[in-house]
Protein backbone atom coordinates (compact mmCIF):
# COMPACT_ATOMS: atom_id res chain seq x y z
CA UNK A 1 0.00 0.00 0.00
CA UNK A 2 2.84 2.54 0.46
CA UNK A 3 4.36 1.49 -2.78
CA UNK A 4 0.99 2.38 -4.62
CA UNK A 5 0.61 5.87 -2.67
CA UNK A 6 4.03 6.86 -3.12
CA UNK A 7 3.78 6.85 -7.14
CA UNK A 8 -0.08 8.10 -6.09
CA UNK A 9 2.27 11.55 -5.59
CA UNK A 10 5.43 10.56 -7.38
CA UNK A 11 3.77 10.58 -10.67
CA UNK A 12 1.47 13.63 -10.67
CA UNK A 13 4.98 15.73 -9.17
CA UNK A 14 7.10 14.84 -11.87
CA UNK A 15 4.65 15.39 -14.81
CA UNK A 16 4.78 18.86 -14.10
CA UNK A 17 8.69 18.85 -13.91
CA UNK A 18 8.66 17.18 -17.81
CA UNK A 19 6.11 19.65 -19.45
CA UNK A 20 7.67 22.25 -17.89
CA UNK A 21 11.28 21.61 -19.81
CA UNK A 22 9.35 20.30 -22.66
CA UNK A 23 7.54 23.87 -23.32
CA UNK A 24 10.82 25.51 -23.24
CA UNK A 25 12.43 23.18 -25.77
CA UNK A 26 9.45 21.35 -27.67
CA UNK A 27 5.90 21.73 -28.49
CA UNK A 28 2.54 21.07 -26.72
CA UNK A 29 2.78 17.61 -28.36
CA UNK A 30 5.60 16.31 -26.70
CA UNK A 31 3.82 16.13 -23.66
CA UNK A 32 1.49 13.52 -25.14
CA UNK A 33 4.13 11.47 -26.97
CA UNK A 34 5.83 11.17 -23.42
CA UNK A 35 2.18 10.35 -21.99
CA UNK A 36 1.92 7.47 -25.09
CA UNK A 37 5.45 5.93 -24.53
CA UNK A 38 4.90 5.55 -20.69
CA UNK A 39 1.17 4.32 -21.48
CA UNK A 40 2.29 2.17 -23.73
CA UNK A 41 5.43 0.49 -21.48
CA UNK A 42 2.61 0.43 -18.30
CA UNK A 43 0.38 -2.09 -20.68
CA UNK A 44 2.83 -4.41 -21.13
CA UNK A 45 3.70 -4.30 -17.61
CA UNK A 46 0.22 -4.94 -16.69
CA UNK A 47 -0.51 -7.80 -19.08
CA UNK A 48 2.21 -10.10 -16.61
CA UNK A 49 -0.04 -9.19 -13.38
CA UNK A 50 -1.76 -12.52 -12.30
CA UNK A 51 -4.89 -13.10 -10.88
CA UNK A 52 -5.20 -13.23 -7.50
CA UNK A 53 -9.01 -12.77 -6.52
CA UNK A 54 -9.88 -15.29 -4.52
CA UNK A 55 -12.85 -16.74 -6.34
CA UNK A 56 -11.81 -16.50 -9.14
CA UNK A 57 -8.74 -18.78 -8.40
CA UNK A 58 -11.49 -21.00 -6.61
CA UNK A 59 -13.14 -21.18 -10.04
CA UNK A 60 -10.35 -22.04 -12.43
CA UNK A 61 -9.41 -24.76 -9.39
CA UNK A 62 -13.17 -26.20 -9.75
CA UNK A 63 -12.58 -26.24 -13.73
CA UNK A 64 -9.16 -28.14 -13.41
CA UNK A 65 -10.44 -30.56 -11.10
CA UNK A 66 -13.62 -31.16 -13.87
CA UNK A 67 -11.31 -31.46 -16.40
CA UNK A 68 -9.29 -34.13 -14.97
CA UNK A 69 -12.39 -36.20 -14.19
CA UNK A 70 -12.10 -37.32 -10.66
CA UNK A 71 -14.00 -39.99 -9.81
CA UNK A 72 -16.83 -38.14 -7.76
CA UNK A 73 -15.99 -34.95 -8.33
CA UNK A 74 -17.36 -34.57 -11.96
CA UNK A 75 -19.65 -32.15 -11.13
CA UNK A 76 -17.54 -30.21 -8.23
CA UNK A 77 -18.53 -26.25 -8.25
CA UNK A 78 -16.96 -23.43 -6.66
CA UNK A 79 -19.37 -20.86 -4.46
CA UNK A 80 -18.39 -17.82 -7.55
CA UNK A 81 -19.98 -20.13 -10.39
CA UNK A 82 -23.62 -19.90 -8.32
CA UNK A 83 -23.33 -15.67 -8.51
CA UNK A 84 -25.04 -13.62 -11.16
CA UNK A 85 -22.26 -13.15 -13.63
CA UNK A 86 -24.06 -11.63 -16.42
CA UNK A 87 -22.98 -8.62 -17.39
CA UNK A 88 -26.30 -6.34 -16.19
CA UNK A 89 -25.83 -8.34 -12.51
CA UNK A 90 -21.70 -7.21 -12.50
CA UNK A 91 -23.05 -3.83 -13.17
CA UNK A 92 -25.07 -3.46 -11.13
CA UNK A 93 -23.31 -4.22 -8.10
CA UNK A 94 -20.41 -2.49 -9.61
CA UNK A 95 -21.75 1.00 -10.09
CA UNK A 96 -24.42 0.83 -6.88
CA UNK A 97 -22.63 -0.17 -4.11
CA UNK A 98 -19.82 1.59 -3.71
CA UNK A 99 -22.11 4.67 -3.85
CA UNK A 100 -23.61 3.11 -0.76
CA UNK A 101 -21.20 2.30 0.93
CA UNK A 102 -19.93 6.12 0.34
CA UNK A 103 -22.34 7.42 3.08
CA UNK A 104 -21.46 4.85 5.79
CA UNK A 105 -20.44 7.00 8.64
CA UNK A 106 -16.74 5.93 8.72
CA UNK A 107 -16.28 5.24 4.59
CA UNK A 108 -17.91 9.04 4.23
CA UNK A 109 -15.41 10.76 6.82
CA UNK A 110 -12.57 9.16 5.33
CA UNK A 111 -13.57 9.91 1.87
CA UNK A 112 -14.17 13.60 3.12
CA UNK A 113 -10.59 14.05 4.68
CA UNK A 114 -8.83 12.14 1.75
CA UNK A 115 -10.93 14.20 -0.65
CA UNK A 116 -9.37 17.11 1.18
CA UNK A 117 -5.90 15.75 0.90
CA UNK A 118 -5.78 14.66 -2.61
CA UNK A 119 -7.75 18.40 -3.65
CA UNK A 120 -4.41 19.82 -1.98
CA UNK A 121 -2.21 17.64 -3.87
CA UNK A 122 -3.24 18.81 -7.22
CA UNK A 123 -3.47 22.34 -5.55
CA UNK A 124 0.14 22.29 -5.12
CA UNK A 125 0.68 21.95 -8.55
CA UNK A 126 -1.11 25.64 -9.30
CA UNK A 127 0.81 27.11 -6.52
CA UNK A 128 4.16 25.94 -6.77
CA UNK A 129 4.32 27.87 -10.28
CA UNK A 130 3.01 30.83 -8.20
CA UNK A 131 5.46 30.47 -5.69
CA UNK A 132 8.62 29.79 -7.93
CA UNK A 133 7.54 31.56 -10.90
CA UNK A 134 5.45 34.52 -10.75
CA UNK A 135 6.68 35.62 -7.27
CA UNK A 136 10.38 34.46 -8.39
CA UNK A 137 10.74 35.05 -11.84
CA UNK A 138 11.90 31.22 -12.67
CA UNK A 139 11.28 29.63 -15.89
CA UNK A 140 8.63 27.56 -16.55
CA UNK A 141 11.12 24.42 -16.26
CA UNK A 142 13.43 25.38 -13.21
CA UNK A 143 9.75 26.74 -11.50
CA UNK A 144 8.66 23.16 -11.63
CA UNK A 145 11.56 21.82 -10.36
CA UNK A 146 10.79 22.55 -6.26
CA UNK A 147 8.51 19.53 -6.74
CA UNK A 148 10.70 16.96 -6.69
CA UNK A 149 10.91 17.82 -2.62
CA UNK A 150 7.29 16.45 -3.11
CA UNK A 151 9.05 13.19 -4.28
CA UNK A 152 11.64 13.06 -2.11
CA UNK A 153 8.72 13.54 0.51
CA UNK A 154 6.52 10.71 -0.67
CA UNK A 155 9.64 8.08 -0.76
CA UNK A 156 10.63 9.31 2.94
CA UNK A 157 6.67 8.92 4.25
CA UNK A 158 6.98 5.41 2.47
CA UNK A 159 9.96 4.35 4.84
CA UNK A 160 8.08 5.43 7.65
CA UNK A 161 5.41 2.90 6.65
CA UNK A 162 7.60 0.14 5.58
CA UNK A 163 9.58 0.82 9.25
CA UNK A 164 6.26 0.44 10.98
CA UNK A 165 4.93 -2.51 9.16
CA UNK A 166 8.21 -4.30 10.08
CA UNK A 167 7.75 -3.55 13.60
CA UNK A 168 4.39 -4.62 14.24
CA UNK A 169 5.80 -7.48 12.26
CA UNK A 170 8.67 -8.15 14.13
CA UNK A 171 6.37 -7.90 17.62
CA UNK A 172 3.78 -10.70 15.99
CA UNK A 173 7.29 -12.94 15.22
CA UNK A 174 8.02 -12.50 18.87
CA UNK A 175 4.34 -12.73 20.58
CA UNK A 176 4.47 -9.93 22.04
CA UNK A 177 0.76 -9.03 19.87
CA UNK A 178 -1.17 -11.44 18.50
CA UNK A 179 -2.35 -11.64 14.80
CA UNK A 180 -6.06 -12.19 15.59
CA UNK A 181 -6.30 -9.67 18.58
CA UNK A 182 -5.54 -6.58 16.00
CA UNK A 183 -8.17 -4.34 15.13
CA UNK A 184 -9.05 -2.04 12.01
CA UNK A 185 -7.86 1.02 14.56
CA UNK A 186 -4.62 -0.53 15.17
CA UNK A 187 -3.83 1.55 11.37
CA UNK A 188 -4.78 4.90 12.53
CA UNK A 189 -1.63 6.20 14.29
CA UNK A 190 0.13 6.57 10.87
CA UNK A 191 -2.81 8.94 9.68
CA UNK A 192 -2.91 10.52 13.36
CA UNK A 193 0.68 11.40 13.02
CA UNK A 194 0.05 12.47 9.22
CA UNK A 195 -2.74 15.01 9.93
CA UNK A 196 -0.71 17.00 12.76
CA UNK A 197 2.38 17.14 10.90
CA UNK A 198 0.24 18.01 7.67
CA UNK A 199 -1.56 21.09 9.53
CA UNK A 200 1.73 22.13 10.92
CA UNK A 201 3.45 21.83 7.77
CA UNK A 202 1.01 23.32 5.83
CA UNK A 203 1.60 26.57 7.68
CA UNK A 204 5.25 26.46 7.34
CA UNK A 205 5.06 26.42 3.39
CA UNK A 206 2.31 29.05 3.42
CA UNK A 207 4.34 32.10 5.24
CA UNK A 208 8.18 30.83 4.36
CA UNK A 209 6.90 31.36 0.60
CA UNK A 210 4.85 34.07 1.32
CA UNK A 211 8.42 36.33 0.73
CA UNK A 212 10.42 36.37 -1.62
CA UNK A 213 13.32 36.86 1.02
CA UNK A 214 13.40 33.81 2.66
CA UNK A 215 15.46 31.49 0.74
CA UNK A 216 13.71 29.00 -2.17
CA UNK A 217 14.74 25.93 -0.10
CA UNK A 218 12.95 26.61 3.07
CA UNK A 219 9.14 26.14 1.28
CA UNK A 220 11.11 23.56 -0.53
CA UNK A 221 11.49 21.42 2.20
CA UNK A 222 8.41 22.69 3.81
CA UNK A 223 7.01 20.67 0.66
CA UNK A 224 8.56 17.62 1.54
CA UNK A 225 7.19 17.24 4.69
CA UNK A 226 4.02 17.94 3.69
CA UNK A 227 3.93 15.25 0.92
CA UNK A 228 5.36 12.85 3.98
CA UNK A 229 2.10 14.00 5.95
CA UNK A 230 -0.18 13.15 3.32
CA UNK A 231 1.08 9.68 2.69
CA UNK A 232 0.92 8.76 5.82
CA UNK A 233 -2.81 10.03 6.26
CA UNK A 234 -3.30 8.51 2.90
CA UNK A 235 -1.57 5.16 3.75
CA UNK A 236 -2.97 5.29 7.25
CA UNK A 237 -6.98 5.45 5.76
CA UNK A 238 -6.81 3.48 3.08
CA UNK A 239 -5.36 0.72 5.35
CA UNK A 240 -8.28 1.28 7.62
CA UNK A 241 -10.90 0.95 4.78
CA UNK A 242 -9.77 -2.60 3.99
CA UNK A 243 -9.42 -3.42 7.25
CA UNK A 244 -12.51 -2.15 8.29
CA UNK A 245 -14.66 -3.52 5.17
CA UNK A 246 -13.34 -6.34 4.40
CA UNK A 247 -15.10 -8.43 1.84
CA UNK A 248 -16.90 -5.10 1.05
CA UNK A 249 -13.25 -3.16 0.95
CA UNK A 250 -13.27 -2.62 -3.33
CA UNK A 251 -16.44 -1.14 -3.10
CA UNK A 252 -15.74 1.06 -0.04
CA UNK A 253 -11.85 1.95 -1.83
CA UNK A 254 -14.31 2.51 -5.19
CA UNK A 255 -16.38 4.93 -2.91
CA UNK A 256 -13.08 7.19 -1.90
CA UNK A 257 -11.35 7.19 -4.86
CA UNK A 258 -14.75 8.75 -6.83
CA UNK A 259 -14.43 11.22 -3.96
CA UNK A 260 -11.32 12.16 -3.69
CA UNK A 261 -10.48 12.60 -7.70
CA UNK A 262 -13.56 14.40 -8.32
CA UNK A 263 -12.52 17.05 -5.39
CA UNK A 264 -9.08 16.69 -7.22
CA UNK A 265 -10.00 16.98 -10.60
CA UNK A 266 -12.09 20.55 -9.43
CA UNK A 267 -8.27 22.02 -7.66
CA UNK A 268 -6.90 23.61 -10.33
CA UNK A 269 -10.32 25.40 -11.48
CA UNK A 270 -10.05 27.75 -8.32
CA UNK A 271 -6.64 27.49 -6.78
CA UNK A 272 -5.59 30.73 -8.45
CA UNK A 273 -8.33 32.60 -7.75
CA UNK A 274 -7.99 31.36 -4.45
CA UNK A 275 -4.10 32.33 -4.17
CA UNK A 276 -4.75 35.50 -5.81
CA UNK A 277 -7.16 36.74 -3.20
CA UNK A 278 -5.36 35.65 0.16
CA UNK A 279 -2.21 35.05 -1.04
CA UNK A 280 0.41 32.45 -0.49
CA UNK A 281 0.25 33.07 3.20
CA UNK A 282 -3.88 33.35 3.60
CA UNK A 283 -5.06 30.87 1.57
CA UNK A 284 -2.00 28.37 2.61
CA UNK A 285 -3.32 29.54 6.37
CA UNK A 286 -6.94 28.19 5.07
CA UNK A 287 -5.62 25.42 3.82
CA UNK A 288 -3.66 24.72 7.24
CA UNK A 289 -7.05 25.71 9.19
CA UNK A 290 -9.07 22.91 7.70
CA UNK A 291 -6.12 20.42 7.88
CA UNK A 292 -6.20 20.98 11.69
CA UNK A 293 -10.05 20.46 11.86
CA UNK A 294 -9.88 17.27 9.78
CA UNK A 295 -6.77 15.76 11.99
CA UNK A 296 -9.96 15.42 14.82
CA UNK A 297 -11.28 12.42 12.52
CA UNK A 298 -8.63 9.61 13.34
CA UNK A 299 -8.68 10.39 16.80
CA UNK A 300 -12.74 10.13 16.71
CA UNK A 301 -12.33 6.66 14.53
CA UNK A 302 -9.07 5.28 17.23
CA UNK A 303 -11.51 6.03 19.99
CA UNK A 304 -15.04 4.78 18.86
CA UNK A 305 -13.92 2.86 15.76
CA UNK A 306 -15.18 -0.23 17.04
CA UNK A 307 -18.51 1.00 18.63
CA UNK A 308 -18.91 2.92 14.72
CA UNK A 309 -18.30 -0.38 13.09
CA UNK A 310 -20.49 -2.55 15.18
CA UNK A 311 -23.52 0.23 13.88
CA UNK A 312 -22.52 -0.40 10.34
CA UNK A 313 -23.87 -3.72 7.88
CA UNK A 314 -20.82 -3.48 5.95
CA UNK A 315 -18.14 -3.29 8.80
CA UNK A 316 -17.58 -6.69 10.35
CA UNK A 317 -16.51 -6.93 14.25
CA UNK A 318 -15.08 -9.66 16.16
CA UNK A 319 -17.70 -9.10 18.57
CA UNK A 320 -20.64 -9.64 16.33
CA UNK A 321 -21.26 -13.25 15.39
CA UNK A 322 -23.56 -12.33 12.25
CA UNK A 323 -21.58 -9.07 10.89
CA UNK A 324 -22.90 -9.00 7.86
CA UNK A 325 -25.47 -10.29 5.19
CA UNK A 326 -24.03 -12.36 3.20
CA UNK A 327 -22.85 -11.15 -0.29
CA UNK A 328 -22.06 -13.27 -2.89
CA UNK A 329 -20.92 -10.88 -5.51
CA UNK A 330 -17.56 -9.78 -3.22
CA UNK A 331 -17.18 -12.66 -0.97
CA UNK A 332 -14.21 -14.63 -1.03
CA UNK A 333 -15.56 -17.44 -2.19
CA UNK A 334 -14.01 -20.12 0.53
CA UNK A 335 -17.59 -20.94 1.43
CA UNK A 336 -18.93 -23.64 3.57
CA UNK A 337 -20.23 -26.28 1.61
CA UNK A 338 -19.06 -29.54 0.74
CA UNK A 339 -17.78 -28.19 -2.46
CA UNK A 340 -15.36 -25.74 -1.03
CA UNK A 341 -14.42 -28.38 1.30
CA UNK A 342 -13.33 -30.09 -1.59
CA UNK A 343 -11.91 -27.53 -3.49
CA UNK A 344 -9.43 -26.15 -0.24
CA UNK A 345 -8.52 -29.81 0.19
CA UNK A 346 -7.31 -30.38 -3.37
Amino acid sequence: MAGFSAMVWIGPALGPVVSGFLQLEKDWRWTFYVLLWLGGASAVIMLTIPETYAPIVLYKKAQRIRDAKIPGYENVKAPFEDNDRTLVGIYKVALTRPWIILFDPISLLCAIYLAFVYTLLYMLFTIYPIVFQEKRGWNSGVGELPLLGTVVGALFGGAIVLADTRMRQKKIDQGITKMEDSEPEDRLPLAIGGGIAFALTMFWFAWSAEFTSVHWIVPTIAGVFISSAMLLIFVGFLNYLVDVYQMYAASAVAANTIARSACGAAAPLFTSQMFAALGVGGGGSLIAGVATLLAGIPFLFYKYGKQIRMRSKFAPTKKEEQPVEEDKDEERGLGNGPASSVLEAQ
